[in-house]
């Protein structure tokens, strides 16, 4: 007879692998919206799609009592799988390799757990579209911004998620307080120059990749010399096009790429540098050069009271070699559009098994270990049940 971590192990696989097998993008997430409620549904579980287009809320409730938030992302990758899997994506082009169809069997995991748990109070499942991207949505909002405008967050007295790390050993979690992944931005630049002949009158231009080159060089200067060593930040360079023949001086050039900050502060003054630098740049040359910052994910901050409970119980569970802290990552996460609208926990887990390749997030050969499942599902249980008692003290709520 199959013991109850058994089949909570069996359970929470199943579900895994069939998402895995069907993975789909951002605010596309219609087949993996109706198995997540079918799943709901088989627990009793109350539940409404469609939120945020693709979404699924869901509330667990028992009696009077707070409202807990456990979040679970939803969407896949454009990448061609090459894991070799005998569940690997059965869809060209789209992989689950961020590991959101696990977030999603540990989301659905808790739940069955919380089924059978003493509680007072509301656990709320909402299952999320478009982590990765805005894709098609009009006001160019990620799923989890969406969410929140949506009002999903609303009367919630915490919120907690996590994320796979399939860099990180089997039964390690990570959890601290403060900046735990990186506000994430991306810029547009365009130099203006001045078309001439670049043999015969390369005086009468305004060569704009001269000026781009000086750009790239001066931006790496914000964060050598602009940001406190005790601080970080990256400006990127991604793309640069421009020119249109070789004897001809270019009359524009474009640069693309990314800012990441761990702080509201060197956000904002990350991106009045990039806008000085360009406007002064650009007189210098006799010239324009447009700027322009496009603003994405905010700073994912931890609230120190919730991390301190979400510790407690990751180590009632796991054991207190289980915790790790690790430094802040400079990836960007849109949890953190509901960490800053309600006090929250993002947690690290690891699903680096013995027999892992070792590829990171977002590769195609990405595999996570199954057996680091069930033990996300019951921290996030386990803290959801904490926090209600927590939050549900006299004058706490």
């Amino acid at each position: 007879m199959r013991t109850q971590a058994e089949a909570i192990h069996d359970y929470i696989v199943a579900i895994r692998r069939d998402i895995h097998q069907h993975p789909e993008l951002g605010y596309r997430e219609t087949r993996t919206a109706q198995q997540i409620v079918a799943q709901l549904v088989a627990l009793g579980i109350p539940s409404r799609g469609g939120v945020a287009g693709t979404g699924v809320v869901a509330e667990l409730k028992k009696g009077d009592g707070p409202i807990i938030i456990i979040r679970a992302d939803m969407d896949a990758l454009p990448i061609d799988e090459a894991t070799g899997l005998p569940y690997a994506s059965q869809c060209p082009g789209v992989m689950h390799a961020c590991g959101h169809d696990t977030h999603v069997a540990m989301g659905l995991g808790a739940a069955r757990l919380l089924l059978e748990a003493d509680f007072a109070g509301t656990v709320r499942f909402v299952f999320q579209p478009a982590e990765e991207g805005c894709y098609d949505d009009p006001d160019g909002y990620s799923g989890g911004q969406r969410m929140v405008k949506e009002g999903v967050h609303l009367g919630a007295s915490a919120a907690i998620a996590l994320h796979q790390v399939p860099v990180m050993p089997t039964g390690m979690i990570s959890i601290r307080d403060g900046a735990v992944m990186a506000a994430s931005d991306e810029f547009d630049i365009v130099v203006h120059g001045r078309a001439a002949h670049a043999g015969v009158s390369p005086q009468a231009g305004i060569d704009a990749i001269v000026i781009a080159a000086e750009l790239v060089g001066t931006l790496q200067t914000i964060v050598a010399r602009n940001i406190s060593p005790t601080d970080s930040a990256v400006v990127s360079v991604g793309t640069i096009a421009g020119g249109a023949a070789t004897n001809i001086v270019a009359d524009s050039v474009r640069l693309t790429g990314t800012i990441r900050t761990l702080s509201a502060q060197t956000r904002s003054h990350v991106h009045a540098r990039m806008a000085d630098i360009c406007a002064h740049l650009g007189a210098m040359h006799g010239t324009t050069i447009d700027c322009k910052i496009l603003n994405g994910y905010p700073v994912t901050m931890n609230n120190p009271e919730v991390a301190a409970i979400a510790r407690r119980a990751a180590q009632h569970l796991l054991g207190e070699d289980a915790l790790l802290e690790l430094p802040p990552l400079m990836g960007g996460e849109d949890f953190s559009f509901t960490a800053a609208a309600v006090p929250s926990c993002f947690a690290l887990l690891g699903t680096m098994g013995a027999d892992s390749n070792g590829h990171s997030l977002h590769s195609p050969k990405m595999i996570v270990d199954e057996t680091a499942l069930p033990l996300g599902a019951a921290y996030l249980a386990q803290t959801a049940l904490d926090l209600l008692a927590h939050f549900g003290k006299p004058g706490r709520r």
